[in-house]
Protein backbone atom coordinates (compact mmCIF):
# COMPACT_ATOMS: atom_id res chain seq x y z
CA UNK A 1 0.00 0.00 0.00
CA UNK A 2 2.89 2.31 0.91
CA UNK A 3 4.25 1.59 -2.69
CA UNK A 4 0.70 3.58 -4.59
CA UNK A 5 0.59 7.12 -5.13
CA UNK A 6 -2.04 9.24 -3.15
CA UNK A 7 -4.24 9.03 -6.61
CA UNK A 8 -3.97 5.29 -6.80
CA UNK A 9 -5.09 5.32 -2.70
CA UNK A 10 -8.10 7.03 -3.50
CA UNK A 11 -9.20 4.67 -5.97
CA UNK A 12 -8.45 1.76 -3.73
CA UNK A 13 -10.42 3.30 -1.04
CA UNK A 14 -13.21 4.08 -3.67
CA UNK A 15 -13.33 0.65 -4.70
CA UNK A 16 -13.12 -0.73 -1.42
CA UNK A 17 -16.49 1.16 -0.26
CA UNK A 18 -18.45 0.18 -3.09
CA UNK A 19 -17.79 -3.39 -2.79
CA UNK A 20 -18.69 -3.05 0.85
CA UNK A 21 -21.73 -1.23 -0.13
CA UNK A 22 -22.83 -3.87 -2.50
CA UNK A 23 -24.03 -6.79 -0.25
CA UNK A 24 -25.84 -3.95 2.02
CA UNK A 25 -27.78 -2.11 -0.76
CA UNK A 26 -28.25 -5.84 -2.09
CA UNK A 27 -29.71 -7.19 1.21
CA UNK A 28 -31.07 -4.11 2.71
CA UNK A 29 -32.77 -2.48 -0.35
CA UNK A 30 -36.54 -1.20 0.27
CA UNK A 31 -39.09 -2.85 -1.58
CA UNK A 32 -39.20 -0.95 -5.09
CA UNK A 33 -43.31 -1.32 -5.46
CA UNK A 34 -46.52 -0.77 -2.89
CA UNK A 35 -47.94 -4.20 -3.05
CA UNK A 36 -49.99 -5.79 -0.85
CA UNK A 37 -48.95 -7.97 2.03
CA UNK A 38 -48.89 -11.43 0.55
CA UNK A 39 -48.15 -10.48 -2.79
CA UNK A 40 -45.17 -13.18 -4.02
CA UNK A 41 -44.83 -11.97 -8.23
CA UNK A 42 -43.74 -8.19 -9.39
CA UNK A 43 -41.87 -7.70 -6.12
CA UNK A 44 -38.80 -6.25 -6.37
CA UNK A 45 -36.08 -4.92 -3.78
CA UNK A 46 -33.41 -6.30 -1.13
CA UNK A 47 -33.16 -9.73 -0.27
CA UNK A 48 -34.37 -8.81 3.16
CA UNK A 49 -37.22 -6.67 2.37
CA UNK A 50 -38.42 -9.72 -0.16
CA UNK A 51 -38.36 -12.06 2.65
CA UNK A 52 -39.87 -9.85 5.31
CA UNK A 53 -42.46 -8.97 2.67
CA UNK A 54 -43.07 -12.94 2.13
CA UNK A 55 -43.55 -13.95 5.26
CA UNK A 56 -45.94 -10.62 6.25
CA UNK A 57 -43.16 -9.66 8.19
CA UNK A 58 -42.31 -6.33 7.21
CA UNK A 59 -43.75 -2.63 7.42
CA UNK A 60 -46.60 -3.33 4.84
CA UNK A 61 -48.30 -5.52 7.39
CA UNK A 62 -48.01 -2.69 10.08
CA UNK A 63 -49.86 0.31 7.77
CA UNK A 64 -49.02 2.69 4.96
CA UNK A 65 -45.52 2.81 4.48
CA UNK A 66 -43.74 6.09 3.42
CA UNK A 67 -41.15 4.78 0.68
CA UNK A 68 -38.29 8.29 1.90
CA UNK A 69 -38.46 6.28 5.26
CA UNK A 70 -37.08 3.17 4.51
CA UNK A 71 -34.59 5.06 1.76
CA UNK A 72 -33.31 7.56 4.96
CA UNK A 73 -32.92 4.46 7.07
CA UNK A 74 -30.38 2.88 4.12
CA UNK A 75 -28.76 5.96 3.95
CA UNK A 76 -28.05 6.35 7.44
CA UNK A 77 -26.45 2.89 7.46
CA UNK A 78 -27.45 1.90 10.93
CA UNK A 79 -27.28 5.55 11.96
CA UNK A 80 -31.12 5.99 12.33
CA UNK A 81 -31.19 6.00 16.21
CA UNK A 82 -28.34 8.64 16.70
CA UNK A 83 -29.84 10.49 13.63
CA UNK A 84 -33.60 10.41 15.58
CA UNK A 85 -31.95 11.79 19.03
CA UNK A 86 -30.31 14.64 17.58
CA UNK A 87 -33.58 15.10 15.90
CA UNK A 88 -35.24 15.01 19.21
CA UNK A 89 -33.12 17.35 20.70
CA UNK A 90 -33.32 19.71 17.77
CA UNK A 91 -37.70 19.60 18.20
CA UNK A 92 -37.80 20.22 22.11
CA UNK A 93 -34.99 23.44 21.07
CA UNK A 94 -37.17 24.74 18.50
CA UNK A 95 -40.18 24.25 21.24
CA UNK A 96 -38.54 26.56 23.63
CA UNK A 97 -37.58 28.98 21.08
CA UNK A 98 -41.68 29.23 19.55
CA UNK A 99 -40.19 28.18 16.31
CA UNK A 100 -43.56 26.44 15.23
CA UNK A 101 -42.64 26.25 11.93
CA UNK A 102 -39.36 24.33 12.37
CA UNK A 103 -40.43 21.83 15.39
CA UNK A 104 -43.40 20.86 12.95
CA UNK A 105 -40.65 19.87 10.03
CA UNK A 106 -38.24 17.98 12.73
CA UNK A 107 -41.12 16.27 13.77
CA UNK A 108 -41.75 14.67 10.87
CA UNK A 109 -38.32 13.99 10.10
CA UNK A 110 -38.13 12.08 13.36
CA UNK A 111 -40.96 10.30 11.84
CA UNK A 112 -39.32 9.11 8.67
CA UNK A 113 -36.39 7.33 11.02
CA UNK A 114 -38.96 5.92 13.46
CA UNK A 115 -42.74 5.64 11.54
CA UNK A 116 -43.26 2.42 14.05
CA UNK A 117 -41.83 3.54 17.56
CA UNK A 118 -45.35 4.20 18.91
CA UNK A 119 -44.31 6.34 22.02
CA UNK A 120 -42.65 9.05 19.72
CA UNK A 121 -46.15 9.09 18.32
CA UNK A 122 -47.96 9.40 21.58
CA UNK A 123 -45.39 11.64 22.54
CA UNK A 124 -45.30 14.48 19.96
CA UNK A 125 -49.42 14.12 19.44
CA UNK A 126 -49.53 14.81 23.31
CA UNK A 127 -46.57 17.70 22.73
CA UNK A 128 -48.53 19.80 20.28
CA UNK A 129 -51.81 19.09 21.89
CA UNK A 130 -51.23 20.25 25.03
CA UNK A 131 -47.63 22.00 25.06
CA UNK A 132 -47.59 24.18 22.07
CA UNK A 133 -50.93 25.41 21.90
CA UNK A 134 -50.85 26.40 25.81
CA UNK A 135 -48.52 29.19 24.05
CA UNK A 136 -51.15 30.74 21.76
CA UNK A 137 -53.68 33.28 23.77
CA UNK A 138 -56.47 33.07 20.80
CA UNK A 139 -58.50 29.92 21.09
CA UNK A 140 -58.93 29.73 17.81
CA UNK A 141 -54.74 29.60 17.43
CA UNK A 142 -55.05 26.67 20.31
CA UNK A 143 -57.76 25.02 18.46
CA UNK A 144 -55.30 24.71 15.88
CA UNK A 145 -52.72 23.21 17.25
CA UNK A 146 -55.17 20.75 19.15
CA UNK A 147 -55.79 19.73 15.61
CA UNK A 148 -52.20 19.24 14.72
CA UNK A 149 -51.70 16.91 17.69
CA UNK A 150 -54.96 14.81 16.45
CA UNK A 151 -53.90 14.86 13.08
CA UNK A 152 -50.33 13.70 14.02
CA UNK A 153 -51.95 10.71 16.47
CA UNK A 154 -54.43 9.82 13.47
CA UNK A 155 -51.27 9.62 10.93
CA UNK A 156 -49.64 7.19 13.38
CA UNK A 157 -52.44 4.59 12.85
CA UNK A 158 -51.99 5.07 9.12
CA UNK A 159 -48.47 3.88 9.65
CA UNK A 160 -49.61 1.32 12.52
CA UNK A 161 -52.68 -0.40 12.09
CA UNK A 162 -51.70 -2.92 14.64
CA UNK A 163 -50.69 -0.98 17.34
CA UNK A 164 -54.06 -1.07 19.01
CA UNK A 165 -53.38 1.18 21.74
CA UNK A 166 -52.31 4.15 18.98
CA UNK A 167 -56.50 3.73 18.03
CA UNK A 168 -57.67 4.09 21.44
CA UNK A 169 -54.71 7.24 22.38
CA UNK A 170 -57.11 9.13 19.29
CA UNK A 171 -60.28 8.22 20.93
CA UNK A 172 -59.04 9.74 24.49
CA UNK A 173 -57.33 12.34 23.03
CA UNK A 174 -61.20 13.53 20.56
CA UNK A 175 -62.93 12.80 23.89
CA UNK A 176 -60.95 14.34 26.86
CA UNK A 177 -59.23 17.30 25.55
CA UNK A 178 -61.89 18.74 23.19
CA UNK A 179 -64.57 17.93 25.52
CA UNK A 180 -62.72 18.43 29.21
CA UNK A 181 -60.15 21.45 28.45
CA UNK A 182 -60.73 24.53 29.99
CA UNK A 183 -61.47 25.76 26.49
CA UNK A 184 -63.90 22.82 25.88
CA UNK A 185 -67.36 25.66 25.43
CA UNK A 186 -65.19 26.90 22.19
CA UNK A 187 -63.56 23.59 21.02
CA UNK A 188 -66.55 21.41 21.39
CA UNK A 189 -68.15 23.72 18.48
CA UNK A 190 -65.15 24.63 16.94
CA UNK A 191 -64.99 20.25 16.08
CA UNK A 192 -68.29 21.21 14.39
CA UNK A 193 -67.96 24.52 12.31
CA UNK A 194 -63.99 24.91 12.31
CA UNK A 195 -62.74 28.67 12.72
CA UNK A 196 -61.01 28.39 9.83
CA UNK A 197 -63.98 29.41 7.81
CA UNK A 198 -62.36 30.02 4.36
CA UNK A 199 -61.10 26.47 4.15
CA UNK A 200 -64.20 24.75 5.41
CA UNK A 201 -66.71 26.88 4.62
CA UNK A 202 -67.85 27.00 8.27
CA UNK A 203 -68.23 23.16 8.42
CA UNK A 204 -65.82 20.49 10.54
CA UNK A 205 -62.54 20.08 9.15
CA UNK A 206 -62.85 16.70 7.36
CA UNK A 207 -59.60 15.11 8.71
CA UNK A 208 -60.03 15.08 12.04
CA UNK A 209 -64.10 14.95 11.81
CA UNK A 210 -65.54 13.31 8.59
CA UNK A 211 -68.65 12.86 9.46
CA UNK A 212 -69.54 16.43 11.41
CA UNK A 213 -70.09 14.79 14.52
CA UNK A 214 -70.09 15.67 18.09
CA UNK A 215 -66.36 14.86 19.11
CA UNK A 216 -67.79 12.50 21.73
CA UNK A 217 -69.59 10.17 19.23
CA UNK A 218 -65.81 10.54 17.15
CA UNK A 219 -64.32 9.30 20.12
CA UNK A 220 -66.54 6.36 20.26
CA UNK A 221 -65.40 5.06 16.85
CA UNK A 222 -62.06 5.05 17.63
CA UNK A 223 -62.62 3.13 20.58
CA UNK A 224 -64.60 0.81 19.19
CA UNK A 225 -62.10 0.38 16.07
CA UNK A 226 -59.25 -0.09 19.33
CA UNK A 227 -61.92 -3.15 20.58
CA UNK A 228 -61.92 -4.62 17.27
CA UNK A 229 -57.93 -4.26 16.89
CA UNK A 230 -57.90 -5.95 20.21
CA UNK A 231 -59.29 -9.33 19.39
CA UNK A 232 -56.31 -9.75 17.11
CA UNK A 233 -54.02 -7.49 18.62
CA UNK A 234 -54.71 -7.34 22.12
CA UNK A 235 -53.70 -3.89 24.21
CA UNK A 236 -50.83 -4.67 26.96
CA UNK A 237 -50.43 -2.31 29.98
CA UNK A 238 -53.60 -1.50 30.28
CA UNK A 239 -56.30 -3.45 32.54
CA UNK A 240 -58.97 -5.53 30.16
CA UNK A 241 -62.05 -4.23 31.60
CA UNK A 242 -61.12 -0.44 31.61
CA UNK A 243 -59.76 -0.41 27.87
CA UNK A 244 -63.36 -2.37 26.54
CA UNK A 245 -65.73 0.11 28.24
CA UNK A 246 -64.80 3.10 26.81
CA UNK A 247 -66.84 3.14 23.56
CA UNK A 248 -69.88 3.55 25.93
CA UNK A 249 -68.41 6.06 28.20
CA UNK A 250 -67.90 7.99 25.32
CA UNK A 251 -71.56 7.69 25.10
CA UNK A 252 -71.78 8.51 28.91
CA UNK A 253 -69.54 11.65 28.33
CA UNK A 254 -72.10 13.02 25.36
CA UNK A 255 -74.94 12.24 27.50
CA UNK A 256 -73.79 14.60 30.10
CA UNK A 257 -72.13 17.26 27.67
CA UNK A 258 -75.32 17.66 25.65
CA UNK A 259 -77.09 17.83 29.23
CA UNK A 260 -75.39 20.27 30.09
CA UNK A 261 -75.77 22.46 26.97
CA UNK A 262 -79.56 22.30 27.32
CA UNK A 263 -80.63 19.61 24.43
CA UNK A 264 -82.52 17.95 26.63
CA UNK A 265 -84.11 15.30 24.44
CA UNK A 266 -80.78 14.26 22.78
CA UNK A 267 -79.59 13.94 26.43
CA UNK A 268 -82.46 11.52 27.22
CA UNK A 269 -81.96 9.65 23.85
CA UNK A 270 -78.01 9.43 24.65
CA UNK A 271 -78.41 8.31 28.09
CA UNK A 272 -80.95 5.30 27.30
CA UNK A 273 -78.57 3.98 24.58
CA UNK A 274 -75.65 4.85 26.67
CA UNK A 275 -77.59 2.58 29.48
CA UNK A 276 -78.55 -0.39 26.81
CA UNK A 277 -75.21 -0.60 25.62
CA UNK A 278 -73.67 -0.43 28.97
CA UNK A 279 -76.00 -3.85 30.17
CA UNK A 280 -76.21 -5.80 27.16
CA UNK A 281 -72.47 -4.87 25.09
CA UNK A 282 -70.22 -4.48 27.87
CA UNK A 283 -72.09 -6.25 30.86
CA UNK A 284 -72.06 -9.00 28.32
CA UNK A 285 -68.40 -9.22 27.27
CA UNK A 286 -66.44 -12.39 28.70
CA UNK A 287 -63.54 -11.05 31.23
CA UNK A 288 -60.35 -13.34 32.76
CA UNK A 289 -59.25 -12.69 36.00
CA UNK A 290 -55.57 -13.21 36.58
CA UNK A 291 -56.50 -16.65 38.64
CA UNK A 292 -58.31 -17.74 35.19
CA UNK A 293 -61.63 -17.56 36.50
CA UNK A 294 -64.30 -15.72 33.41
CA UNK A 295 -66.96 -13.54 34.06
CA UNK A 296 -69.55 -11.23 32.54
CA UNK A 297 -70.15 -8.16 34.87
CA UNK A 298 -74.22 -8.40 34.30
CA UNK A 299 -74.15 -12.03 35.62
CA UNK A 300 -74.90 -10.86 39.12
CA UNK A 301 -78.66 -9.82 37.61
CA UNK A 302 -78.73 -13.18 36.21
CA UNK A 303 -78.68 -15.82 38.90
CA UNK A 304 -78.83 -19.11 36.31
CA UNK A 305 -76.10 -17.56 33.82
CA UNK A 306 -73.82 -16.48 37.41
CA UNK A 307 -74.14 -20.44 38.71
CA UNK A 308 -73.24 -22.02 35.01
CA UNK A 309 -70.45 -19.87 35.02
CA UNK A 310 -69.24 -21.08 38.69
CA UNK A 311 -69.57 -24.62 37.30
CA UNK A 312 -67.27 -24.27 34.23
CA UNK A 313 -64.94 -22.09 36.32
CA UNK A 314 -64.96 -25.38 38.95
CA UNK A 315 -65.28 -22.99 41.88
CA UNK A 316 -68.64 -22.34 44.02
CA UNK A 317 -71.45 -20.01 43.87
CA UNK A 318 -70.09 -17.75 46.42
CA UNK A 319 -66.36 -17.32 45.06
CA UNK A 320 -68.03 -16.58 41.79
CA UNK A 321 -70.62 -14.19 43.39
CA UNK A 322 -67.25 -12.54 45.16
CA UNK A 323 -65.40 -12.34 42.36
CA UNK A 324 -67.90 -10.55 39.92
CA UNK A 325 -68.49 -8.27 42.73
CA UNK A 326 -64.89 -6.61 42.78
CA UNK A 327 -64.83 -6.81 39.44
CA UNK A 328 -68.02 -4.18 39.37
CA UNK A 329 -66.65 -1.92 41.74
CA UNK A 330 -63.61 -1.38 39.66
CA UNK A 331 -65.41 -0.40 37.48
CA UNK A 332 -68.22 1.69 38.96
CA UNK A 333 -70.65 -1.15 36.81
CA UNK A 334 -73.07 -0.38 38.93
CA UNK A 335 -72.75 3.28 39.51
CA UNK A 336 -73.37 3.99 36.02
CA UNK A 337 -76.35 1.99 35.81
CA UNK A 338 -77.85 4.39 38.73
CA UNK A 339 -76.47 7.61 37.11
CA UNK A 340 -78.26 7.14 33.62
CA UNK A 341 -81.43 5.86 35.50
CA UNK A 342 -81.51 9.05 37.14
CA UNK A 343 -80.85 10.79 34.32
CA UNK A 344 -83.77 9.84 32.50
CA UNK A 345 -86.43 10.20 35.32
CA UNK A 346 -88.40 13.07 33.87
CA UNK A 347 -88.07 15.13 37.77
CA UNK A 348 -84.01 14.70 36.56
CA UNK A 349 -84.98 16.39 33.57
CA UNK A 350 -87.32 19.12 35.33
CA UNK A 351 -84.02 19.75 37.75
CA UNK A 352 -81.97 20.15 34.74
CA UNK A 353 -83.90 22.05 32.46
CA UNK A 354 -84.91 24.70 35.04
CA UNK A 355 -81.54 25.16 36.02
CA UNK A 356 -80.29 25.60 32.78
CA UNK A 357 -83.11 27.89 31.47
CA UNK A 358 -81.84 29.68 34.72
CA UNK A 359 -78.39 30.82 33.80
CA UNK A 360 -80.07 31.78 30.40
CA UNK A 361 -81.89 34.08 31.95
CA UNK A 362 -78.83 35.16 34.80
CA UNK A 363 -76.62 36.01 31.62
CA UNK A 364 -79.56 37.71 30.08
CA UNK A 365 -79.92 40.50 33.61
CA UNK A 366 -83.97 38.88 33.68
CA UNK A 367 -83.27 38.22 37.57
CA UNK A 368 -86.73 37.65 38.60
CA UNK A 369 -86.71 34.76 36.01
CA UNK A 370 -83.54 33.88 36.81
CA UNK A 371 -84.65 34.02 40.80
CA UNK A 372 -87.77 31.99 40.35
CA UNK A 373 -86.04 29.30 37.64
CA UNK A 374 -83.54 28.28 40.22
CA UNK A 375 -85.94 27.67 43.08
CA UNK A 376 -87.92 25.47 40.84
CA UNK A 377 -84.56 24.49 39.79
CA UNK A 378 -83.24 23.10 43.39
CA UNK A 379 -86.53 22.01 44.57
CA UNK A 380 -86.35 19.60 41.68
CA UNK A 381 -83.16 18.78 42.45
CA UNK A 382 -83.44 17.63 46.14
CA UNK A 383 -86.43 15.83 44.59
CA UNK A 384 -84.31 13.74 42.39
CA UNK A 385 -81.46 13.24 45.52
CA UNK A 386 -84.20 11.97 47.49
CA UNK A 387 -85.38 9.23 44.30
CA UNK A 388 -81.65 8.22 43.50
CA UNK A 389 -79.27 8.52 46.35
CA UNK A 390 -77.19 6.62 45.07
CA UNK A 391 -75.53 9.65 42.90
CA UNK A 392 -74.71 11.78 45.72
CA UNK A 393 -71.56 11.13 45.80
CA UNK A 394 -71.52 11.60 41.93
CA UNK A 395 -69.07 14.56 41.00
CA UNK A 396 -71.23 16.37 38.37
CA UNK A 397 -74.18 15.77 40.11
CA UNK A 398 -72.74 17.97 43.38
CA UNK A 399 -71.02 20.55 41.18
CA UNK A 400 -74.42 20.84 39.46
CA UNK A 401 -76.94 21.38 42.68
CA UNK A 402 -74.27 23.55 44.27
CA UNK A 403 -73.86 25.73 41.37
CA UNK A 404 -76.99 26.11 41.22
CA UNK A 405 -77.20 27.28 44.95
CA UNK A 406 -75.27 29.75 44.24
CA UNK A 407 -76.67 31.38 41.69
CA UNK A 408 -79.77 31.69 43.75
CA UNK A 409 -77.82 33.41 46.35
CA UNK A 410 -76.37 35.68 43.74
CA UNK A 411 -79.08 36.91 42.46
CA UNK A 412 -80.39 37.47 46.12
CA UNK A 413 -77.17 39.39 46.72
CA UNK A 414 -77.56 41.21 43.44
CA UNK A 415 -80.95 42.61 44.69
CA UNK A 416 -79.73 43.03 48.29
CA UNK A 417 -82.10 40.76 50.02
CA UNK A 418 -81.44 37.78 51.98
CA UNK A 419 -81.67 34.26 51.07
CA UNK A 420 -83.94 32.07 53.33
CA UNK A 421 -82.51 30.43 56.35
CA UNK A 422 -83.44 27.16 55.31
CA UNK A 423 -83.90 25.78 51.54
CA UNK A 424 -84.29 22.21 50.01
CA UNK A 425 -80.26 21.32 49.70
CA UNK A 426 -79.13 23.65 52.73
CA UNK A 427 -77.69 20.06 54.14
CA UNK A 428 -76.20 18.99 51.00
CA UNK A 429 -74.44 22.04 50.25
CA UNK A 430 -73.10 21.74 53.91
CA UNK A 431 -71.80 18.34 53.70
CA UNK A 432 -70.29 19.13 50.15
CA UNK A 433 -68.57 22.58 51.00
CA UNK A 434 -64.72 20.95 50.51
CA UNK A 435 -66.44 21.76 46.68
CA UNK A 436 -67.05 25.27 47.40
CA UNK A 437 -63.16 26.23 45.46
CA UNK A 438 -64.42 24.53 42.26
CA UNK A 439 -67.88 25.96 42.49
CA UNK A 440 -66.94 28.95 42.62
CA UNK A 441 -64.46 28.94 39.98
CA UNK A 442 -67.15 27.52 37.37
CA UNK A 443 -69.50 30.49 38.18
CA UNK A 444 -66.88 32.62 37.30
CA UNK A 445 -66.08 31.04 34.17
CA UNK A 446 -69.81 30.18 33.10
CA UNK A 447 -70.64 34.42 33.96
CA UNK A 448 -67.52 35.76 32.48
Amino acid sequence: MNSLTSRQRKIVFALSILVLLAPIVYLGAPLSEDVQPGTKTGVTGGRLARMRHEQELGESTLGNIDPSSAAANLMLLGLRGLAASVLHQSAIDYQERKDWGKLKTTVDSILLLQPHYVEVWKFQGWNLAFNVSREWDRVDDRFYWVKEGLKFLQKGTDRNQTATILFHNVGEFVGRKIGYSDEKKYFRRFFLSDPEENKYGGGADPVVNPESQDNYLVARDWFQKANELDDNYPVSGMTREFFRKSPTQALFDYATAVTSEGEFQNSIDAWAEASQEWREVFGNEIFEARDGMTYKLNSLNKPEELEEMAIQNGVTLSLQHHMVNQRVKMVNYTFWQQVADCEQDPVTVEARKAIYQGKQAYLDADLTLALELFEKGIAKTAEMLERHPQVNGHDDTIMNAMLAVLYWMEIHKLNGTSPPANYPLKQFVAKNRMYNRDVETMFLRETN
